[in-house]
């Protein structure tokens, strides 16, 4: 049988003190819960469909970790894949960067070569030209005046006559970046799908601890009520403080003022419901006598038991009633199951407590 059941059925094995509890390891599990398990009633094996119930609720718990660790690797691919990129731009960046400095390092620190500068030439002052010879009437040398020269424009930045071959490397360089980034973008998308998809398994495996949890809550429940058959109670030590869960159910409402779903008003919930399936079991609380067994318009199906001193529980909407009036039950006996009679909106039971004949909040007293 699996752990989680095993930790259950041995919890009702007795210990020693607080500080000397037996560990699982150290004992013959088989054999007690053999030995366990034998003692059950006919009328107890339900527990069997509790069991089983345990095992299926582990076995789905499993399998969707596993779809979990699925999901997170995923995930750490894709991390891994967006780092890597960023580790290569990193590297192309620098690259480009450190290129750049140094050029403007280098342009800035050449030292001007001495030296190389031209003298000016002194040339002949030139020629006279025509119009100033026609003015002066001088006209006799004409033959040696020369035109004035057409000035020609001089570029003073000399041209690099050499093409490149190919694209500039620093414009692949940005489109590779570019394309990377776009990758990235694209990458982080997916990453914020898987991430959703990681957290909706997440919610689910905590829906399901949380299922595991109250099977095994119930099972516990149940087996507390069978042992509590065995003891035979002193009528002078039977208190509130002593009581055990009448149902494995979850609580699902309490003490207080709350809207009633039938009557369409706000009244006061003098009890604790436990949400369990119709014909679940419902069992005394404590030793006593039944004091009622009957049906009511409100609660139906409704059971009293008289524990003695102005002690005394109820229980109600009940599907079936399996005591009699005046019957002595003891903790933990069967005495009903769970129904839906009286007004009700669904399978529940209703239970109250009364100390000193005057109601009190059940939730103070019960070990749940």
């Amino acid at each position: 049988m699996l752990i989680a059941v095993v930790c259950v059925l041995v919890s009702a094995v007795p210990v020693a003190a607080d500080d000397d509890v037996p560990l699982i390891a150290d004992m013959d599990i088989e054999a007690l819960l053999e030995q366990e398990l034998s003692n059950l009633n006919v009328d107890d094996f339900y527990l069997l469909e509790h069991l089983i119930d345990i095992d299926n609720k582990v076995k789905d718990q499993q399998s969707r970790m596993y779809g979990v660790r699925d999901e997170a690797n995923r995930i750490f691919e894709s991390f891994g894949a967006i780092e890597t990129q960023i580790l290569l731009d990193r590297q192309q960046s620098e690259t480009v960067l450190d290129k750049a400095f140094e050029k403007v390092v280098r342009t800035y620190n050449a030292p001007a070569e001495p030296g190389h500068e031209e003298e000016p030439v002194l040339a002949d002052p030139p020629k006279d030209v025509l119009l100033g010879a026609a003015t002066r009437g001088d006209l006799e040398g004409v033959e040696m005046i020369a035109p004035a020269s057409i000035p020609q424009a001089v570029d003073p930045w000399p041209t690099d006559e050499r093409e490149f071959e190919g694209p500039s490397v620093l414009v692949l360089l940005l489109e590779e970046l570019e394309r990377s980034q776009a990758n990235q973008a694209e990458l982080r998308e997916t990453l914020k799908d898987e991430i959703l998809a990681l957290g909706a398994q997440l919610e689910n495996i905590e829906e399901s601890e949380n299922e595991l949890e109250a099977a095994i809550r119930g099972l516990r429940a149940e087996l507390v009520a069978i042992n509590a058959r065995e003891i035979e109670w002193d009528p002078e030590s039977i208190t509130p403080e002593t009581i055990i869960l009448p149902s494995s159910a979850p609580i699902t409402s309490g003490w207080g003022r709350r809207w009633h779903p039938i009557l369409r008003k706000m009244r006061m919930h003098y009890g604790t419901d436990f949400d369990g399936a119709r014909g679940s079991p419902v069992w005394a609380a404590h030793q006593g006598v039944v004091e009622t067994a009957t049906y009511m318009k409100d609660f139906g199906r409704i059971i009293v038991l008289n524990h003695g001193n102005g002690f005394s529980t109820l229980y109600a909407h009940l599907n079936k009633i399996r005591v009699k009036y005046g019957e002595v039950v003891r903790q933990g006996q069967r005495i009903g199951d769970i129904g839906s009679s009286g007004l009700s909106t669904g399978p529940h039971l209703h239970f109250e407590i009364r100390i000193d004949h005057v109601l009190r909040n059940p939730k103070k007293y019960l070990p749940y």
